[in-house]
Formats: C-alpha cells, sequence, structure tokens
C-alpha cells in the first residue's frame, strides 16, 4: 500500500502540474467574453443563459486534452519495470482514475444546483462520448493527419503550410471550427434561419481565433525557429505576411458560409492589433492548450474588431477596406521593427 500511495502522490503532482499549462486560458479573449456575458447577467440580476451554450462549447473542447489517462504520464517502460503484483497494478489503475480532471468536472456538474439538469445532462454525455473516443485513439496507430494541409503556391507557400500546420495544434482553432459547424447546421437546417445570427457567428469564429494572433511566434519559443527566421533570405514583412496570411485562409473558410466580409474585417484588425504582441509581447504558446495574451491587446483587439465587423455589415464594404488599410500599415511599421531588431 506505501508504493501505491507514493506512485499516486506522484501522480498527483505530475497531473497538478498538466492543469498549471492550462493558465493561459484565464485570458483567452473566447473566455474573457463568456466572462462578460455573464458578468453582465449577473449585474441584471438574471440567469446567465446566453453564456451556458458557448460554456458548454468551450468545456466540449477542453475535454479531449483533459481525458487523457493519468498513466500515460508514465513511461510504458518504466511502468513495466515496477515491482508491482497484478492485483497491485488493478487497484492502481482504478485509484488513477480519481486524478482525472474529467471526473471532478461531472461531479461538479452534477451537485451544481444552478446549472439546469439538460445542461449537466448535456456536458455528462460530452464527457462520456470524449472518454470513449480517447481510449479508440491510444489504441489506434500513430498517424500524422497535418499532412493533408494543401501546398501553398508562392515563395511563401512552405511557411505558410507550416503555420497553417501549428495552427491546427492549438485549442482556439476547434472552438472557430465547431462554432462554424454549428452556424452550417444552423444556415441549411433550420426551416427559417435569421440573417442577422450569421454577421454574429461569424465575429464569434474571428473572436475564437483573435488571441492567437497576439502571440504568431508563441509556438516558435519552443524551439530555435524564431532563429532559423533570422536565416532565411526573406525580410521581416515576409515572415509576418506567411504567418498572417495562414490565419487569414483558415478565418476565411471558417466564415465562408457564414459571412465573408464581416469575419475578414475582424480578422484583419486582430492581426493588425496582434502584430505588437507577437513582436513585443511574445508570450509562449502551448501545443494543444488556448492561447493566452495582454489583456489589454485582446480588449483592444475585440472591442475594436467586433465594432468595424459590425460596421462593415451595416455600411457596406467600405469599412473592410478600412481595416485592410490599418492591417498594411500595422504590417509596415512591425516588419521595421523587426528588421531594425
Amino acid at each position: 500500500m506505501a508504493r501505491l500511495s507514493a506512485i499516486l502522490a506522484a501522480l498527483g503532482r505530475a497531473v497538478r502540474r498538466d492543469l498549471g499549462t492550462f493558465r493561459s486560458l484565464k485570458t483567452n479573449n473566447f473566455f474573457l467574453f463568456i466572462l462578460l456575458l455573464a458578468w453582465a447577467a449577473g449585474v441584471s440580476h438574471v440567469e446567465p443563459h446566453s453564456s451556458y451554450p458557448l460554456l458548454l462549447l468551450l468545456f466540449f473542447v477542453l475535454l479531449f486534452p483533459l481525458s487523457s489517462d493519468p498513466l500515460d504520464k508514465v513511461p510504458p517502460s518504466r511502468l513495466a519495470l515496477w515491482p508491482l503484483a497484478q492485483g497491485e497494478r488493478v487497484t492502481l489503475r482504478l485509484m488513477s482514475l480519481a486524478l482525472s480532471p474529467v471526473l471532478w468536472f461531472a461531479i461538479l456538474f452534477m451537485f451544481f444546483r444552478r446549472v439546469r439538469p439538460g445542461i449537466a445532462l448535456a456536458f455528462l454525455t460530452a464527457a462520456i462520448l470524449v472518454q470513449f473516443v480517447a481510449v479508440l485513439a491510444r489504441r489506434i496507430p500513430a498517424r500524422n493527419p497535418f499532412r493533408f494541409v494543401p501546398p501553398f503556391p508562392s515563395r511563401l507557400g512552405g511557411l505558410i503550410r507550416n503555420n497553417v500546420r501549428q495552427m491546427l495544434t492549438v485549442l482556439d482553432m476547434y472552438i472557430a471550427i465547431l462554432l462554424s459547424i454549428g452556424g452550417c447546421a444552423y444556415r441549411f437546417l433550420a426551416s427559417n434561419p435569421q440573417p442577422a445570427a450569421f454577421p454574429i457567428l461569424a465575429l464569434l469564429v474571428g473572436l475564437a481565433m483573435s488571441t492567437y494572433a497576439n502571440n504568431l511566434f508563441g509556438l516558435d519559443l519552443a524551439s530555435s525557429a524564431t532563429t532559423r527566421y533570422r536565416l532565411l533570405p526573406l525580410g521581416g514583412w515576409e515572415i509576418l505576411l506567411a504567418k498572417d496570411l495562414a490565419f487569414l485562409a483558415i478565418l476565411a473558410l471558417l466564415v465562408l458560409p457564414l459571412d465573408l466580409f464581416t469575419g475578414l474585417t475582424f480578422g484583419l484588425f486582430a492581426l493588425a492589433v496582434g502584430h505588437h504582441g507577437s513582436i513585443f509581447r511574445q508570450v509562449r504558446t502551448r501545443r494543444w492548450r488556448f492561447a493566452g495574451t495582454r489583456v489589454a491587446l485582446g480588449v483592444t483587439q475585440s472591442v475594436g474588431g467586433i465594432i468595424l465587423g459590425f460596421t462593415e455589415h451595416l455600411h457596406g464594404v467600405a469599412f473592410l477596406f478600412a481595416s485592410a488599410a490599418i492591417y498594411a500599415a500595422s504590417l509596415w511599421f512591425y516588419a521595421w521593427r523587426w528588421d531594425a531588431s
């Protein structure tokens, strides 16, 4: 029993350190937007119904990285060498389930009385589904789905393709993808879809992706990629443009069935503001986690982008060109600072 207690204590520390890697969520633009909705409802003394679907979507995406088996943190070769009897290994397997964060969330939802039974049931169903998918995924031989990202033409095609692959390892993109899928389902399956919903959904897709725009080099900080960029025969504007085009390519694909111009207006402004954080306020982004940012930059992105996006929807494409002009000025200035540093 002493051996099991020591192993469980070590697993607990590993799980706690792993949960610490989710700290970036607290400065994520999409999460802050959900908090704003909940706060506004609280001030008005009403139930925050508008925040529940977005919060459930956020939890659903979080379930995938949180559903990993705590024992997976132990290398299989080391686990096989531990002097444990078969009964002790079975006991360890059962007791390690108590360290799963998904179980904690399930218990929380069951006992949190203010959550409606339908919401709690939806969360528990999603948790069971994700756990089932995770178990199946561990039994399937490893494959790299990112090899299917198509090549891009032009001199910057290789960089753009690499940046698209990088973006698809950040959880923000999967929030945006699910929002886009939900918007498509509403457009094509609802009997009487409301046209006013689509620009709002396009802005939500842009908002979900916008935090990443503040950390265009965030995934590169864990390697020597930034140094390699300096060795390429490319100017600073080309390096930044390759990252921006990858961002805009994904954004355009996701908002195309919703409201393309509104989404691109938001995205161009988000990139214009994000260049500052990407060059001067770099924050490391971890794979399969949410991107984080400086709150001031995130608020500027969100408020300015939403205002420009709604204005474009109401008054025409001239505001898309205005957002593009702001983006071009930002690209020129921060590329110059990149080259000068």
